[in-house]
């Protein structure tokens, strides 16, 4: 992958990496968000990671298939997955706000439910991620040493899912 593509994952992840401490900053306090990374570095970095390697990829695969109108419709999808990942990890940050909206009931919910939240965003990042490589894989975007395209990406597709889902369910019933 060229360069570019890789600087434009790196300023995404940077990105929303400011916009979340900004968001918490605004919110409460830098001490706060400060706080609130270290509790949950490791999701943290994790959905910040996914993010940028979603833009790299979308960016590669956008930038080489132009003109190609099926494939536009497949790249959609897969921001729409990228977009649901980003509200999903920050949604339960709402829970800084809402108090102040006069919506303390959705607040509680939100800080109930954060945990799952959390894991639907880095579910949606790897099933975003698996279905770029699934597009650089069907149009064959890729070298041909590359060992990773030795994989079928839709029999992937379908693990991350299933993986995905189990997680999902496993914390909400841990939620409940």
């Amino acid at each position: 992958m060229k360069k570019k593509f890789v600087i434009h994952g790196i300023l995404a992840s940077s990105l929303l990496f400011a916009v979340y401490f900004a968001i918490l900053s605004v919110s409460n306090s830098f001490s706060h968000a400060i706080s609130q990374f270290l509790s949950l570095w490791y999701f943290i970095i994790i959905i910040v990671v996914g993010f940028g390697v979603q833009i790299a990829l979308y960016s590669y695969v956008h930038n080489s298939m132009k003109s190609n109108k099926a494939a536009k419709a497949e790249i959609v999808a897969s921001s729409g997955i990228s977009t649901s990942s980003m509200i999903a990890c920050c949604a339960h940050h709402l829970t800084d706000v809402l108090p102040v909206m006069g919506l303390s009931a959705l607040s509680l919910l939100l800080v109930k439910y954060q945990l799952f939240l959390i894991v639907l965003g880095i579910a949606s990042n790897s099933t975003g991620i698996t279905m770029m490589l699934g597009i650089i894989q069907n149009n064959n975007l890729y070298d041909e040493k590359n060992p990773l395209f030795k994989i079928n990406m839709k029999d992937l597709m379908n693990i991350v899912i299933l993986i995905s889902l189990i997680a999902l369910v496993l914390v909400f019933f841990q939620s409940v």
